[in-house]
């Protein structure tokens, strides 16, 4: 059983993302989270959330022909949030973090590769293969305040929001397999009251076919 089997694939992208920024160099220092249900407080800075913020599904193709399927728009909010009483420097300082999550997740050859995510070097990949099939949107901007109202910690924080496309299916699920065919065939020129019918069985077995596919990407 696969994590997508009890976790969307959103949530996947987004650990994802959360993982390969934890892992970098230039967050060491930051508390990192992936929700808002707590708040950030002064001792927690610098700080790095990622976050879910909505999804959109749309049909993929047609919506009434075939079996269920979604194009997903992901929305991912990623919140870098530092104290500093240098206005100058608190920008240069948000506008890296930015940048380094630019230059850390959109070049890298497995989160974002359109047919095998696995990373043989590390050994790990998007859960399931997940595929992110592009990015559709992206917007950043800066926000400036204190958590205090002497001042005591100007905060500058940016908000960076990206668009993630990827596509799911949803095959039926069959219950009820056809595993017999009986066929009943007359021959000869008497009435057919007096005519012998031939039996005839066709059996198949339903061990031999592929493995059904649940929802993928």
């Amino acid at each position: 059983m696969g994590i997508t089997d009890a976790q969307s694939f959103s949530l996947v992208i987004r650990d994802v993302f959360f993982d390969a920024l934890a892992g970098d160099p230039f967050f060491a220092n930051y508390t990192m989270r992936k929700t808002k249900m707590l708040s950030v407080q002064h001792q927690l800075l610098p700080y790095l959330g990622v976050y879910i913020i909505d999804e959109i599904m749309l049909p993929d193709g047609d919506a009434n022909a075939g079996m269920i399927r979604f194009s997903h728009t992901l929305r991912i909010g990623f919140s870098a949030v530092v104290a500093n009483n240098d206005q100058v420097a608190a920008e240069l300082q948000i506008n890296a973090a930015w940048w380094r999550i630019m230059q850390r997740l959109w070049p890298d050859q497995y989160i974002m590769n359109l047919i095998d995510t696995m990373n043989p070097h590390t050994g790990t990949d998007n859960p399931d293969n997940t595929i992110i099939e592009g990015i559709t949107r992206g917007a950043v901007r800066y926000v400036y305040g204190a958590t205090a109202l002497n001042n005591e910690t100007p905060l500058a924080e940016m908000q960076y929001d990206v668009s993630i496309f990827f596509r799911t299916t949803w095959p039926p699920i069959i219950t009820d397999d056809l595993a017999e065919i009986d066929v009943t065939t007359v021959v000869g020129d008497e009435p057919y009251d007096q005519r012998l019918p031939v039996q005839s069985k066709y059996l198949f077995d339903i061990s031999r076919r592929p493995a059904k596919k649940g929802p993928r990407q």
